[in-house]
């Protein structure tokens, strides 16, 4: 397999209802998420996050927490011996009607600009809502939809199924 879009909230961490996840203390994976990114890390050349984050358009987190953020997310993750390739995000407010915010592609297009032997038709994105599958349909990515009930984990586990 060639590369794996993820999204952030809802499949690698949890979300919280009605707030954003601002802080380290308030980052918590979801259930068995770091297991699932160690069979996706032997499975995909690459893993690439491409996450919405509205909270920095609307002043409740700045570029530099979230950078702070995903650095500390990301210690975890090469902790476990696994490679994120690259993180992009969306600071912008939905209202914006920018190119970047999903269900638009473009943090899709600047990863296959910047990754040009990415092969679509051997890529995945993984998302937990309409607009995170509306932008891997929009790029010709497959898609899986996961949630509390059928999680990153258990789409990593029926691929080592096949």
């Amino acid at each position: 397999m060639d590369t794996l879009f993820l999204d952030r909230d809802g499949v690698i961490n949890k979300k919280l209802d009605g707030l954003y996840v601002r802080k380290w203390e308030e980052f918590q994976f979801m259930p068995k998420a770091q297991e699932a990114l160690v069979i996706l890390n032997k499975i995909f050349k690459r893993i690439i996050i491409v996450t919405n984050q509205q909270g920095i358009g609307k002043g409740i987190m700045s570029e530099q927490e979230l950078s702070f953020l995903h650095e500390k997310m990301i210690q975890v993750i090469v902790n476990l011996n696994i490679k994120i390739d690259r993180i992009y995000h969306c600071p912008h407010l939905a209202s914006v009607n920018c190119l970047c915010r999903k269900p638009a592609p473009g943090m899709l297009e600047q990863a296959i600009r910047d990754f040009p032997d990415i092969r679509l038709e051997k890529s995945y994105l993984i998302g937990d809502s309409d607009t995170d599958i509306q932008a891997g349909e929009s790029v010709g990515l497959h898609t899986v939809k996961v949630s509390n009930e059928f999680t990153l984990y258990d789409w990593a586990q029926g691929l080592i199924a096949i």
